[in-house]
């Protein structure tokens, strides 16, 4: 690849802890010139080249308008995906069947597949096509069905599972469509 050639990286997920440090590392790495840190809520970054977006998992049209603004930026060299939700102050993970309900999994299902899912329908698009591009999505070992032995959780690992298979799914069209693109989903 040429020097004159700018790379951009996004990082979607930017405001958790996973995300934070990985908008660091990349910031510090000095390969990519422009960093975009997308999350709920806008966070502040010292590095000079980190610009900070608003997005939301819950909104396709969010996700669609950010990926609309950033196509105006150039493709993307690295598309890093640090979200997913466990628990939050409403919905703690499921011991057993009992403490399953619709709304823990539609929330679950929502944050950890669909969203990502969305991401992967707007932002894919904009990886660089001339040269390597990679995408890697945060999921969970939890979500291995053979590697299971504990139970439980099952909100998170069903979506997760969800997840696994819509990276492996898009990793397989973007080999057809985008042959140097690299699409992984990573377990933290």
């Amino acid at each position: 690849m040429s020097n004159s050639v700018e790379k951009n990286a996004v990082i979607i997920g930017s405001s958790g802890a996973i995300g934070k440090a990985l908008v660091e590392a990349v910031s510090a790495s000095g390969d990519y010139q422009k960093i975009h840190a997308l999350s709920r809520k806008t966070v502040k970054f010292e590095p000079y080249n980190v610009y900070s977006h608003s997005i939301s998992l819950e909104c396709e049209e969010s996700i669609s308008n950010a990926s609309e603004h950033l196509s105006k930026q150039g493709s993307i060299d690295l598309l890093i995906v640090a979200t997913g939700m466990l628990h939050d102050v409403n919905i703690k993970p499921e011991k057993s069947l009992r403490d399953i309900s619709g709304e823990k999994l539609q929330k679950a299902f929502i944050i950890n597949t669909v969203g990502p899912a969305l991401i992967a329908k707007y932002f894919f698009p904009l990886l660089r096509r001339d040269s390597r591009s990679i995408a890697a999505i945060l999921s969970a070992r939890v979500a291995s069905i053979t590697d299971n032995r504990l139970g439980g959780w099952y909100s998170y690992r069903a979506s997760k599972a969800a997840l696994n298979m819509i990276i492996k799914n898009s990793a397989i069209e973007m080999a057809r469509r985008n042959p140097k693109t690299i699409i992984v989903g990573l377990h933290p």
